[in-house]
């Protein structure tokens, strides 16, 4: 009885522990994004995510700890599953590139920001993307929105076209 006491102890315990590294979208401030201190940071020396699920993750975290609110950062964790399917070195069609699919003029500006030509680390990805966010006024709908889904609605239809998100 004791033994099978502890067991589930043991079990309860592991849960909680668990519950705590749970992403849960709900809880967090819904309130708009404060600027971003993470700038054009580099990566530390192998500290690149390996998997796609060590992707998401750095993304999701990388967002809010920039500020942006729970249901932003996941939106812009679902749009990058769409765009890349969380593989930072992507090349897509019609030379789009990367996490967020960029091309043309933006490519040019990702690579400009980040100074190489090839694959930026993932963090110099988000930073440039935290910078197109907050400061294309084409992209600025994205900041006034209140939930995952209208998030998620405002990039497919300015950020993913680089194009303006009131009017589409």
């Amino acid at each position: 009885m004791i033994r099978r006491a502890g067991v589930t102890l043991a079990a309860c315990l592991s849960l909680i522990v668990l519950s705590a590294c749970a992403v849960d979208v709900e809880d967090e401030s819904l309130a708009s994004p404060r600027a971003s201190s993470h700038g054009n940071i580099p990566s530390p020396p192998g500290a690149e995510p390996a998997t796609r699920s060590q992707v998401q993750t750095a993304i999701y975290r990388w967002f809010l700890d920039a500020g942006y609110p729970a249901h932003q950062a996941a939106a812009l964790v679902d749009h990058a599953r769409i765009e890349s399917g969380f593989n930072p070195c992507i090349a897509g069609r019609g030379g789009t590139r990367y996490t967020y699919q960029w091309s043309g003029t933006r490519l040019q500006q990702l690579y400009a920001f980040a100074g190489v030509r090839t694959c930026p680390p993932l963090n110099q990805q988000l930073a440039f993307a935290d910078g197109e966010l907050r400061s294309n006024p084409n992209f600025s709908c994205f900041l006034t929105t209140s939930t995952r889904e209208a998030a998620g609605a405002a990039l497919r239809r300015g950020f993913g076209r680089g194009r303006s998100c009131f009017n589409m």
